[in-house]
């Protein structure tokens, strides 16, 4: 009998012993968005995308300073959406229709979608030809999970699925 409690004795300590050493948990890591203060820098990165878009004054503008507003507008639109092709990429729908070796009908469509937060317009500036250029700067924080690298403030729940491709996407039931 007495060997059956140090047993059970000696499970119990290598056990809570074992759950007190082998803790990850988020809660031993309060606040930092990139982790606790002095961590290794190798888990953590910041990728900078700079882009220039461009805008030109409208024609049918009723005074020149309109035109120029609206020609800001275009061109720091134009870099939002140069930001988003390079973050997110493109989705391209083409299409061909083709007989007795001509091509009847040729129509491609494209479509990039996606929510930037913290993008920074570093410039406007005013060109030769009515064209006004917009520079843009959108930073984002990378942390590493495992072998796999994510923005950094994405969502909570987020976790790295793999599709019948074999590419990575994000599964977060939280944010839609």
């Amino acid at each position: 009998m007495k060997k059956i409690v140090l047993l059970f004795a000696g499970l119990l300590v290598l056990s809570f012993y074992g759950c007190s050493t082998t803790s990850n948990s988020t809660a031993s890591n309060p606040g930092g968005v990139l982790g606790a203060p002095g961590g290794s820098a190798d888990n953590h990165k910041v990728v900078s995308f700079y882009v220039t878009g461009k805008g030109l004054e409208p024609e049918n503008a009723l005074t020149k300073g309109e035109a120029v507003l609206m020609a800001e507008r275009a061109a720091v639109a134009d870099g939002y959406r140069q930001l988003v092709e390079k973050v997110r990429g493109v989705y391209v729908d083409a299409f061909m229709k083709a007989g007795r070796g001509t091509v009847n009908h040729d129509e491609i469509q494209i479509h990039t979608q996606s929510w930037l937060r913290g993008t920074e317009v570093m410039e406007i500036t005013q060109g030769e030809y009515g064209i006004t250029n917009a520079r843009l700067r959108l930073r984002i924080n990378f942390s590493k999970d495992g072998m796999v690298w994510w923005p950094v403030g994405i969502g909570e729940n987020v976790q790295p699925v793999l599709t019948s491709r074999n590419s990575i996407t994000s599964s977060d039931s939280t944010t839609r």
